[in-house]
C-alpha cells in the first residue's frame, strides 16, 4: 500500500505546494500573477507583508494601483508590451496601503503557450539596496571634489614657493624666504580646510539633541569674542537635533567669515526663523559679483581667505540634510538662513 504525503492527501500536488511554500518564504519579496489585460489575478501573503492591501482590495484591479502616481510612471500599455515576448524588469517608486513609499524593482514574465496567458510579477523593496549606490555615488563625488581642489588649489602655492626658491639660489634675497614661508603657512591652512571639508562631509546618521544657544556662545568665544569691538546678539534657538562638533564649526565658520570680512566693531545677529535659525552682520554684505558662488569651494574676497569657509558650512548643512542661503540683510550685511530643520519649534522632547 502506498503512503500518501500530507499534500496528497489534502489534494494539492506536490510541486504546486513546494512553489506556493517557497513564494510564501521570500523576505521582501512579492509575487503574484496578472491576466493578461494587466489586471491582478493572484495574492498571496508575501504580497500582502509587502503592500499591506488584503485580496480583497487588489484583486481584478490593474498593476498600475502599486504604483506611487501612476501619472509619473511608465503605462500600464508600456509595461505590459515591454514584457510581452521576454521578461522585464522596471523600477520605480510603489505605495503601500498605508500610503508610505518605496523603491520597488519588479520583474514581469510573460506566460505563453502558443498565445499570451499573462504575466508572472516580482517585486523587491529595494529602497535599502538604492540608498547604499546613491550614498557610494556621493561619496565618489565627494572624493572626485577633494581630488580636483587638491590639484587645483595646491599647485599654485607650490609655483610660488618653487618660483622663490629658485631666486633665492641665484640672489640670496631674504625676502624670499619670508614669502615662502607665509606661502608655506597659507598652505597648511588650505590643507586644514580641506581635510574639515572631507571630514564634515559624510551624511549625519544620528543626530543627537544639542543645545543651539550653548553651541553660539562656544562658537562666539573662539571668533568674534576675540574681537573686542564685537558684539553677538543672540536670541534662544532652542534645542534641535544634529552632530554637536559639526554645528559648532558650522557657527565657527560663520562667525570668522563675518569677523574677516567686516570692521572690528561689527555687530552680529543669531536667532530662530520658520525651520530654522539665521546668522546676520552689519557689515558690507555679499557682492554681487560672488552672490551665486559664495558657497563653492575656493572662492573668497579676502586676499587672505582660502575660499572654504563658507564652503564648510555649506558642506555642514548639507551633511544634515538642511538648506542654506544667503540675502542681504536688513542694515545691508550678509544674512545667512540655515532651514529644513526638524521639530526645531515643536514644544517637548525632540
Amino acid at each position: 500500500m502506498t503512503e500518501l504525503s500530507d499534500t496528497e492527501q489534502r489534494g494539492v500536488p506536490e510541486d504546486e505546494e513546494t512553489s506556493r511554500r517557497l513564494i510564501d518564504g521570500l523576505s521582501n519579496h512579492a509575487v503574484f500573477m496578472l491576466d493578461d489585460d494587466g489586471c491582478i489575478t493572484t495574492w498571496p501573503e508575501p504580497a500582502r507583508g509587502l503592500y499591506g492591501y488584503d485580496s480583497t482590495e487588489v484583486l481584478g484591479h490593474e498593476l498600475t494601483m502599486l504604483f506611487a502616481d501612476a501619472s509619473t510612471n511608465t503605462s500600464l500599455t508600456d509595461v505590459l508590451d515591454n514584457a510581452t515576448e521576454s521578461s522585464h524588469e522596471a523600477a520605480g517608486t510603489h505605495c503601500r496601503a498605508d500610503g508610505s513609499e518605496f523603491w520597488a524593482t519588479m520583474t514581469l514574465t510573460p506566460l505563453r503557450n502558443d498565445v499570451l496567458h499573462g504575466y508572472a510579477v516580482v517585486s523587491h523593496d529595494t529602497t535599502a539596496k538604492r540608498r547604499e549606490r546613491e550614498h557610494l555615488e556621493r561619496q565618489n563625488d565627494r572624493l572626485k571634489e577633494f581630488t580636483d581642489i587638491l590639484a587645483h588649489d595646491l599647485r599654485s602655492p607650490l609655483a610660488v614657493i618653487e618660483g622663490n626658491l629658485e631666486v633665492y639660489r641665484e640672489t640670496n634675497e631674504e625676502s624670499r624666504l619670508e614669502t615662502i614661508s607665509e606661502t608655506t603657512a597659507r598652505m597648511e591652512t588650505l590643507v586644514d580646510d580641506l581635510l574639515k571639508v572631507a571630514n564634515h562631509g559624510s551624511a549625519v546618521t544620528d543626530p543627537e539633541r544639542v543645545d543651539t544657544d550653548t553651541i553660539v556662545e562656544t562658537a562666539w568665544e573662539g571668533t568674534g569674542g576675540q574681537s573686542p569691538e564685537a558684539v553677538l546678539k543672540a536670541e534662544p534657538i532652542g534645542p534641535i537635533r544634529g552632530d554637536e562638533a559639526r554645528l559648532c564649526q558650522l557657527f565657527e565658520n560663520l562667525f570668522r567669515n563675518t569677523v574677516d570680512h567686516c570692521d572690528s566693531d561689527v555687530t552680529v545677529g543669531v536667532g530662530p526663523i520658520d525651520s530654522g535659525f539665521y546668522v546676520e552682520d552689519d557689515g558690507p554684505g555679499i557682492p554681487e559679483t560672488v552672490s551665486d558662488s559664495v558657497f563653492d569651494h575656493g572662492v573668497t574676497t579676502s586676499d587672505d581667505g582660502t575660499g572654504y569657509g563658507l564652503s564648510i558650512v555649506r558642506t555642514i548643512v548639507n551633511a544634515h540634510g538642511w538648506d542654506v542661503s544667503v540675502s542681504e540683510g536688513a542694515t545691508g550685511g550678509a544674512r545667512f538662513e540655515i532651514t529644513g530643520i526638524e521639530n526645531l519649534s515643536r514644544p517637548g522632547p525632540l
